[in-house]
Protein backbone atom coordinates (compact mmCIF):
# COMPACT_ATOMS: atom_id res chain seq x y z
CA UNK A 1 0.00 0.00 0.00
CA UNK A 2 1.45 3.42 -0.98
CA UNK A 3 1.61 6.26 1.41
CA UNK A 4 -0.81 8.67 0.00
CA UNK A 5 -3.53 6.07 -0.62
CA UNK A 6 -3.45 4.84 2.59
CA UNK A 7 -3.85 8.62 3.47
CA UNK A 8 -6.78 9.45 1.55
CA UNK A 9 -8.45 6.59 2.32
CA UNK A 10 -8.15 6.95 5.87
CA UNK A 11 -9.05 10.77 5.61
CA UNK A 12 -12.36 9.93 3.29
CA UNK A 13 -13.35 7.23 6.07
CA UNK A 14 -12.66 9.49 9.32
CA UNK A 15 -14.44 12.56 7.84
CA UNK A 16 -17.35 10.71 6.47
CA UNK A 17 -17.75 8.75 9.64
CA UNK A 18 -17.05 11.64 12.01
CA UNK A 19 -18.95 14.87 10.04
CA UNK A 20 -21.37 16.00 13.31
CA UNK A 21 -18.77 14.96 16.12
CA UNK A 22 -15.98 17.25 14.15
CA UNK A 23 -18.56 19.79 13.96
CA UNK A 24 -19.48 19.72 17.78
CA UNK A 25 -16.18 18.55 18.96
CA UNK A 26 -14.12 21.19 17.19
CA UNK A 27 -15.58 23.70 16.55
CA UNK A 28 -18.89 24.45 18.29
CA UNK A 29 -18.48 23.37 22.01
CA UNK A 30 -15.03 25.44 22.36
CA UNK A 31 -16.73 28.45 20.38
CA UNK A 32 -19.69 27.82 22.79
CA UNK A 33 -17.94 27.41 25.87
CA UNK A 34 -15.84 30.45 25.50
CA UNK A 35 -18.29 32.75 25.04
CA UNK A 36 -20.25 31.23 27.69
CA UNK A 37 -17.34 31.37 30.05
CA UNK A 38 -15.81 35.36 28.12
CA UNK A 39 -18.99 36.73 29.61
CA UNK A 40 -18.64 35.15 33.11
CA UNK A 41 -15.36 35.75 33.86
CA UNK A 42 -15.25 39.22 32.25
CA UNK A 43 -14.61 40.90 35.60
CA UNK A 44 -11.56 38.45 36.25
CA UNK A 45 -9.83 40.00 32.86
CA UNK A 46 -9.18 43.76 32.99
CA UNK A 47 -7.75 44.03 30.17
CA UNK A 48 -4.92 45.66 31.31
CA UNK A 49 -1.34 44.13 33.05
CA UNK A 50 -0.94 42.94 36.47
CA UNK A 51 2.27 41.53 37.69
CA UNK A 52 5.16 41.73 40.39
CA UNK A 53 7.93 43.85 39.35
CA UNK A 54 10.00 42.46 36.98
CA UNK A 55 13.71 41.38 39.14
CA UNK A 56 16.28 42.83 36.81
CA UNK A 57 20.11 42.96 37.36
CA UNK A 58 21.66 45.89 35.41
CA UNK A 59 25.29 46.77 35.26
CA UNK A 60 26.78 50.39 34.23
CA UNK A 61 28.90 52.95 35.33
CA UNK A 62 26.86 54.56 37.99
CA UNK A 63 29.06 57.61 38.27
CA UNK A 64 28.49 58.61 34.98
CA UNK A 65 25.79 62.22 34.36
CA UNK A 66 24.32 59.31 32.16
CA UNK A 67 24.55 56.61 34.97
CA UNK A 68 23.21 59.39 37.33
CA UNK A 69 20.58 59.90 34.96
CA UNK A 70 19.29 55.66 34.65
CA UNK A 71 19.32 55.33 38.66
CA UNK A 72 17.44 58.47 39.34
CA UNK A 73 15.15 56.67 36.75
CA UNK A 74 15.13 53.28 38.34
CA UNK A 75 14.30 54.81 41.46
CA UNK A 76 11.15 56.42 40.39
CA UNK A 77 7.72 55.20 42.07
CA UNK A 78 6.28 54.39 38.26
CA UNK A 79 9.31 52.68 37.14
CA UNK A 80 9.75 50.81 40.08
CA UNK A 81 6.00 49.62 39.37
CA UNK A 82 6.88 47.36 37.08
CA UNK A 83 11.17 46.94 37.39
CA UNK A 84 12.46 45.92 40.45
CA UNK A 85 16.31 46.85 40.66
CA UNK A 86 17.07 46.51 44.19
CA UNK A 87 16.63 42.60 43.68
CA UNK A 88 20.03 40.66 45.51
CA UNK A 89 18.35 37.05 43.35
CA UNK A 90 15.70 35.05 41.28
CA UNK A 91 16.51 37.97 38.20
CA UNK A 92 14.46 37.38 35.30
CA UNK A 93 16.95 38.93 33.09
CA UNK A 94 20.11 40.75 33.22
CA UNK A 95 20.89 44.22 31.64
CA UNK A 96 24.29 45.28 30.88
CA UNK A 97 25.38 48.50 29.56
CA UNK A 98 29.02 49.77 28.46
CA UNK A 99 30.62 52.49 30.03
CA UNK A 100 29.78 55.13 26.78
CA UNK A 101 26.38 53.93 27.21
CA UNK A 102 26.22 53.16 23.37
CA UNK A 103 25.65 49.26 23.43
CA UNK A 104 23.10 47.87 25.71
CA UNK A 105 23.02 43.90 26.02
CA UNK A 106 19.79 42.26 27.54
CA UNK A 107 19.76 38.49 28.27
CA UNK A 108 17.29 36.70 29.67
CA UNK A 109 17.60 34.26 32.49
CA UNK A 110 14.24 32.97 33.63
CA UNK A 111 10.87 33.45 33.07
CA UNK A 112 8.37 34.52 30.11
CA UNK A 113 9.17 36.25 26.76
CA UNK A 114 6.95 38.67 27.44
CA UNK A 115 8.85 40.23 30.75
CA UNK A 116 12.29 40.48 29.00
CA UNK A 117 10.32 42.36 25.60
CA UNK A 118 9.22 44.66 28.41
CA UNK A 119 12.65 45.37 29.48
CA UNK A 120 13.87 45.97 25.83
CA UNK A 121 11.07 48.51 25.12
CA UNK A 122 11.96 50.06 28.69
CA UNK A 123 15.91 50.19 27.79
CA UNK A 124 15.05 51.23 24.22
CA UNK A 125 13.16 54.65 25.17
CA UNK A 126 15.94 55.12 27.73
CA UNK A 127 19.02 54.61 24.94
CA UNK A 128 16.83 56.67 22.55
CA UNK A 129 16.71 59.12 25.43
CA UNK A 130 20.63 59.51 26.20
CA UNK A 131 21.33 59.78 22.08
CA UNK A 132 18.95 63.12 22.70
CA UNK A 133 21.01 64.03 25.54
CA UNK A 134 24.35 63.65 23.74
CA UNK A 135 23.29 65.15 20.49
CA UNK A 136 22.37 68.19 22.71
CA UNK A 137 25.58 68.54 24.55
CA UNK A 138 27.63 68.28 21.81
CA UNK A 139 26.22 71.10 19.95
CA UNK A 140 25.79 73.04 23.57
CA UNK A 141 29.57 72.23 23.86
CA UNK A 142 30.45 74.23 20.37
CA UNK A 143 28.25 77.21 22.08
CA UNK A 144 30.26 80.16 22.48
CA UNK A 145 29.34 80.49 26.57
CA UNK A 146 30.69 80.44 29.56
CA UNK A 147 31.67 77.17 31.36
CA UNK A 148 28.72 77.40 34.02
CA UNK A 149 26.40 78.95 31.76
CA UNK A 150 27.04 75.58 29.25
CA UNK A 151 27.02 73.31 32.77
CA UNK A 152 23.26 74.98 33.64
CA UNK A 153 21.79 74.28 29.97
CA UNK A 154 23.54 70.53 30.32
CA UNK A 155 21.55 69.47 33.89
CA UNK A 156 18.54 71.27 32.51
CA UNK A 157 18.67 69.07 29.91
CA UNK A 158 19.40 65.73 32.25
CA UNK A 159 16.13 67.41 34.34
CA UNK A 160 13.53 67.23 31.55
CA UNK A 161 14.96 63.76 30.28
CA UNK A 162 14.40 62.62 33.69
CA UNK A 163 11.23 64.04 33.81
CA UNK A 164 10.12 62.68 30.42
CA UNK A 165 11.45 59.29 31.43
CA UNK A 166 9.41 59.59 35.31
CA UNK A 167 6.18 60.58 33.55
CA UNK A 168 3.09 58.36 34.08
CA UNK A 169 3.91 57.33 30.17
CA UNK A 170 6.34 55.29 30.48
CA UNK A 171 3.78 52.89 33.06
CA UNK A 172 0.75 53.49 30.88
CA UNK A 173 2.77 52.45 27.27
CA UNK A 174 5.22 49.82 28.96
CA UNK A 175 2.78 48.27 32.03
CA UNK A 176 -0.94 49.27 31.31
CA UNK A 177 -0.89 49.51 27.78
CA UNK A 178 0.99 46.36 27.12
CA UNK A 179 -1.57 43.82 25.45
CA UNK A 180 -3.08 41.43 27.48
CA UNK A 181 -6.45 38.74 26.21
CA UNK A 182 -10.24 39.55 27.16
CA UNK A 183 -11.75 37.31 28.48
CA UNK A 184 -13.70 35.43 25.66
CA UNK A 185 -10.11 35.63 23.57
CA UNK A 186 -8.27 33.76 26.46
CA UNK A 187 -11.32 31.09 26.45
CA UNK A 188 -11.45 30.78 22.63
CA UNK A 189 -7.67 30.03 22.98
CA UNK A 190 -7.81 27.62 26.19
CA UNK A 191 -10.38 25.48 24.78
CA UNK A 192 -9.10 25.48 21.63
CA UNK A 193 -5.96 23.64 23.46
CA UNK A 194 -8.12 21.40 25.23
CA UNK A 195 -10.32 19.92 22.14
CA UNK A 196 -6.30 19.75 20.37
CA UNK A 197 -5.84 17.09 23.24
CA UNK A 198 -9.08 15.61 22.65
CA UNK A 199 -8.51 15.10 18.68
CA UNK A 200 -5.26 13.19 19.80
CA UNK A 201 -7.45 10.76 21.85
CA UNK A 202 -10.16 10.36 19.10
CA UNK A 203 -7.42 9.66 16.80
CA UNK A 204 -5.57 7.63 18.76
CA UNK A 205 -8.66 5.62 18.95
CA UNK A 206 -8.93 4.93 15.68
CA UNK A 207 -5.71 3.36 15.53
CA UNK A 208 -7.17 0.77 18.00
CA UNK A 209 -10.36 0.07 16.51
CA UNK A 210 -8.32 -0.91 12.98
CA UNK A 211 -6.28 -3.03 15.06
CA UNK A 212 -9.22 -4.31 16.64
CA UNK A 213 -11.35 -5.58 13.72
CA UNK A 214 -8.04 -7.14 11.96
CA UNK A 215 -7.38 -4.34 9.54
CA UNK A 216 -3.77 -4.29 10.45
CA UNK A 217 -3.24 -8.20 10.02
CA UNK A 218 -4.87 -7.73 6.27
CA UNK A 219 -2.24 -4.88 5.06
CA UNK A 220 0.67 -6.41 7.12
CA UNK A 221 -0.39 -9.47 4.92
CA UNK A 222 0.33 -7.74 1.88
CA UNK A 223 3.79 -6.48 0.22
CA UNK A 224 3.59 -3.17 2.59
CA UNK A 225 6.00 -2.51 5.49
CA UNK A 226 4.59 -1.91 9.15
CA UNK A 227 6.95 1.63 8.85
CA UNK A 228 5.19 3.00 5.29
CA UNK A 229 1.88 1.76 7.46
CA UNK A 230 3.10 3.98 10.57
CA UNK A 231 3.77 7.07 8.46
CA UNK A 232 0.83 6.79 6.42
CA UNK A 233 -1.19 6.85 9.50
CA UNK A 234 0.50 9.63 11.29
CA UNK A 235 0.43 11.56 8.27
CA UNK A 236 -3.09 11.42 8.23
CA UNK A 237 -3.68 12.44 11.73
CA UNK A 238 -0.98 15.64 11.05
CA UNK A 239 -3.40 16.37 7.93
CA UNK A 240 -6.51 15.60 10.09
CA UNK A 241 -5.50 17.94 12.55
CA UNK A 242 -3.83 20.97 10.43
CA UNK A 243 -7.66 20.98 8.28
CA UNK A 244 -9.43 21.50 11.72
CA UNK A 245 -7.02 23.66 13.31
CA UNK A 246 -6.86 26.51 10.23
CA UNK A 247 -10.85 25.97 10.44
CA UNK A 248 -10.59 26.77 14.18
CA UNK A 249 -7.96 30.00 13.80
CA UNK A 250 -9.23 31.08 10.46
CA UNK A 251 -13.35 31.36 11.45
CA UNK A 252 -12.34 32.92 15.05
CA UNK A 253 -9.73 35.54 13.39
CA UNK A 254 -12.70 36.27 10.66
CA UNK A 255 -15.01 36.46 13.49
CA UNK A 256 -12.66 38.62 16.21
CA UNK A 257 -12.52 36.69 19.10
CA UNK A 258 -9.34 35.48 18.65
CA UNK A 259 -6.12 34.93 17.45
CA UNK A 260 -4.68 38.77 16.08
CA UNK A 261 -1.48 39.46 15.01
CA UNK A 262 0.38 38.39 11.59
CA UNK A 263 -1.92 35.88 10.08
CA UNK A 264 1.88 33.51 8.67
CA UNK A 265 2.86 33.18 12.09
CA UNK A 266 -0.38 32.21 12.77
CA UNK A 267 -0.55 29.46 10.44
CA UNK A 268 3.29 28.65 11.67
CA UNK A 269 2.46 27.65 14.97
CA UNK A 270 -0.45 25.70 13.67
CA UNK A 271 1.40 23.88 11.30
CA UNK A 272 3.94 22.81 14.10
CA UNK A 273 1.22 22.32 16.60
CA UNK A 274 -0.39 20.16 14.31
CA UNK A 275 3.28 18.00 13.98
CA UNK A 276 3.42 17.80 17.62
CA UNK A 277 -0.57 16.13 18.02
CA UNK A 278 0.53 13.64 14.89
CA UNK A 279 4.00 13.49 17.19
CA UNK A 280 2.67 12.36 20.38
CA UNK A 281 0.14 10.09 18.11
CA UNK A 282 2.94 8.56 16.64
CA UNK A 283 4.57 8.02 19.84
CA UNK A 284 1.61 6.30 21.85
CA UNK A 285 0.37 3.82 19.14
CA UNK A 286 4.20 2.26 18.44
CA UNK A 287 5.30 2.50 22.43
CA UNK A 288 1.78 1.44 23.94
CA UNK A 289 0.82 -2.09 22.92
CA UNK A 290 -2.72 -2.11 24.85
CA UNK A 291 -5.46 0.26 24.11
CA UNK A 292 -6.67 0.53 27.63
CA UNK A 293 -3.37 1.55 28.58
CA UNK A 294 -3.41 4.17 25.65
CA UNK A 295 -6.74 5.20 26.59
CA UNK A 296 -5.78 5.91 30.81
CA UNK A 297 -2.69 8.19 29.18
CA UNK A 298 -5.19 10.02 27.26
CA UNK A 299 -7.74 10.53 29.83
CA UNK A 300 -5.12 12.04 32.26
CA UNK A 301 -3.75 14.27 29.53
CA UNK A 302 -7.24 15.77 29.23
CA UNK A 303 -8.46 15.99 32.97
CA UNK A 304 -5.13 17.35 34.22
CA UNK A 305 -5.15 21.07 32.85
CA UNK A 306 -8.69 20.97 33.97
CA UNK A 307 -8.03 20.29 37.52
CA UNK A 308 -4.43 22.88 37.61
CA UNK A 309 -5.54 25.49 35.81
CA UNK A 310 -4.71 26.36 32.12
CA UNK A 311 -8.51 25.42 30.14
CA UNK A 312 -11.66 27.21 32.57
CA UNK A 313 -9.51 29.40 34.82
CA UNK A 314 -6.08 30.74 34.20
CA UNK A 315 -3.40 28.96 36.26
CA UNK A 316 -1.85 32.20 36.57
CA UNK A 317 -4.09 32.74 39.46
CA UNK A 318 -3.79 29.80 41.38
CA UNK A 319 -1.68 30.91 44.56
CA UNK A 320 -0.45 27.25 44.59
CA UNK A 321 2.82 27.72 43.45
CA UNK A 322 3.22 23.96 42.91
CA UNK A 323 0.42 23.52 41.13
CA UNK A 324 1.46 26.98 38.49
CA UNK A 325 4.77 24.85 37.91
CA UNK A 326 2.85 21.56 37.13
CA UNK A 327 0.67 23.02 34.80
CA UNK A 328 3.62 24.66 32.66
CA UNK A 329 4.20 21.28 31.92
CA UNK A 330 0.54 20.09 31.01
CA UNK A 331 0.20 18.87 27.17
CA UNK A 332 -2.21 22.04 26.38
CA UNK A 333 0.09 24.50 27.99
CA UNK A 334 2.52 24.53 25.49
CA UNK A 335 -0.24 25.23 22.55
CA UNK A 336 -2.31 27.61 24.59
CA UNK A 337 0.82 29.81 25.96
CA UNK A 338 2.25 29.73 22.06
CA UNK A 339 -1.22 31.21 20.84
CA UNK A 340 -1.19 33.67 23.89
CA UNK A 341 2.39 34.44 23.58
CA UNK A 342 1.65 35.79 19.78
CA UNK A 343 -1.77 37.93 20.82
CA UNK A 344 0.01 39.64 23.25
CA UNK A 345 3.28 40.51 21.85
CA UNK A 346 1.95 40.77 18.27
CA UNK A 347 5.34 39.06 17.14
CA UNK A 348 6.68 35.47 16.72
CA UNK A 349 9.27 36.36 19.33
CA UNK A 350 6.44 36.41 21.78
CA UNK A 351 5.89 32.56 21.18
CA UNK A 352 9.44 31.85 20.32
CA UNK A 353 10.28 29.10 23.18
CA UNK A 354 7.28 27.13 22.90
CA UNK A 355 7.84 27.24 19.01
CA UNK A 356 11.32 25.52 19.83
CA UNK A 357 10.07 23.13 22.23
CA UNK A 358 7.20 22.19 19.51
CA UNK A 359 10.01 21.64 17.28
CA UNK A 360 12.28 19.61 19.93
CA UNK A 361 9.46 17.29 21.18
CA UNK A 362 8.20 16.28 17.64
CA UNK A 363 11.53 15.86 16.25
CA UNK A 364 12.21 13.43 19.53
CA UNK A 365 8.72 11.57 19.43
CA UNK A 366 9.14 11.08 15.83
CA UNK A 367 12.74 9.28 16.16
CA UNK A 368 11.97 7.22 19.33
CA UNK A 369 8.65 6.03 17.41
CA UNK A 370 10.35 5.27 14.41
CA UNK A 371 12.94 3.31 15.78
CA UNK A 372 10.31 1.16 17.76
CA UNK A 373 8.12 0.47 14.86
CA UNK A 374 11.33 -0.60 12.69
CA UNK A 375 12.83 -2.85 15.55
CA UNK A 376 9.86 -4.41 17.14
CA UNK A 377 6.14 -3.17 16.21
CA UNK A 378 2.38 -5.40 16.31
CA UNK A 379 4.84 -8.55 16.31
Amino acid sequence: MKLFPHIKRNLVSYINTNKMTIIIAFFLFPMVMAYIYGIMEEDMFTGKSSFEPIKVEISYDKDSKEGELLTSILKNKEVKDFINSDATEDFKCKVTISKDFNDINIQKLKGSDNDTEMIKTFMKSFSENINQYKIIQTNVEKLNLSPMDKSQITSSILISLQENSNTPTVKEKIVEGYRTLGSREYYTISLFSFTSIMLISLLIKGFYNERKKGILKRVFSTPNSKLNYFYGYVSFTMIMALIINILYVTINRFLGTAFTGNYLYLLMIVFLQSILEAAVIGAIIALVKSDKVANGIMTILIFLPMIIGGVFYSADIMEVKVLQVLSNFAPNSLILNAYKGLSITESYSGALTQIMIMIGLSACLLVISTIKVKTSWED
